[in-house]
């Protein structure tokens, strides 16, 4: 999941397949490791995407 968040924010958040990809992870994985996650997407620059792939997969629009 963070190497797709990473890949998605250097390939300049344009590509819809690693979105919805980590998306869907989230959704089919409820007890993934969200602190491991955190941890790990904060030194990656990551941080606000995870928090977005979070809510948008508990989100009915998403």
């Amino acid at each position: 999941m963070l190497a797709k968040l990473e890949w998605f924010r250097l390939g300049g958040e344009t590509s819809e397949r690693q979105w919805w990809d980590v998306v869907g992870v989230v959704r089919v994985t409820p007890a993934v490791d969200r602190a491991y996650l955190r941890h790990w997407a904060a030194p990656l620059g990551v941080t606000d995407l995870l928090d977005r792939a979070l809510a948008d997969a508990v989100s009915p629009d998403g």
